[in-house]
């Protein structure tokens, strides 16, 4: 039995089990979440890939992807835990309309990267990424649809995690505790 594996299949339970108990909860740490990364790839942006090309348009555009990054993700985190429910939701769209600006401006950096020879696949996984959040965070506010696909993952995750635990538990050596134990030497010596 391994038992980071069963500490993950508890851990996957717990977190379906709180996606079907308070998907409200869930979305706003979930949003929290994303302005704590949006303010990580703020700075990573402005001290990292701002510098790769000496082109002073990109460098305009990075910068303000950078500072739009830093400021968007500094609401998304102070003001859904300052204010009541309805500031998460107006930050999810918020999020969501910096994600898909961020795209427009991810495919302007990937293009003038990959002329200059530089690999753009983490960029190109990036820009995706973040598409696929911008969709999810205009799907998850609304109230219906939101919480019936938050539950929904709640319990496949709930599944996924107790089939771990279930399969973890299965596979655990089995102990054999003998009655008696007699030395092999004890054993020769009555014979």
């Amino acid at each position: 039995m391994d038992k980071n594996k069963l500490f993950l299949g508890f851990m996957t339970a717990a977190l379906g089990l709180f996606l079907l108990i308070s998907p409200d909860t869930f979305i706003s740490f979930f949003v929290i979440l994303l302005g704590l990364a949006a303010i990580i790839d703020g700075i990573f942006i402005l001290t990292a890939t701002r510098d790769l090309i000496i082109d002073p348009q990109y460098k305009l555009i990075v910068t303000v992807r950078g500072i739009l990054s830093l400021v968007v993700g500094l609401l998304a985190v102070v003001l859904p835990i300052a204010v009541a429910a309805v500031v998460w939701k107006a930050m999810a769209y918020t999020l969501a309309v910096y994600l898909l600006l961020s795209v427009g401006m991810q495919v302007y950096t990937i293009t003038k990267l990959h002329r200059n020879g530089i690999m753009i696949r983490q960029s190109m996984i990036e820009a995706a990424s973040s598409l696929v959040l911008a969709l999810v965070l205009f799907i998850i506010p609304a109230q219906v649809a939101g919480h019936f696909l938050i539950r929904l993952f709640g319990i496949i995750l709930l599944v996924i995690g107790l089939g771990l635990v279930i399969i973890q538990w299965k596979s655990r050596p089995e102990v054999i505790i003998p009655d008696s134990v007699e030395d092999a030497e004890e054993g020769e010596s009555e014979n």
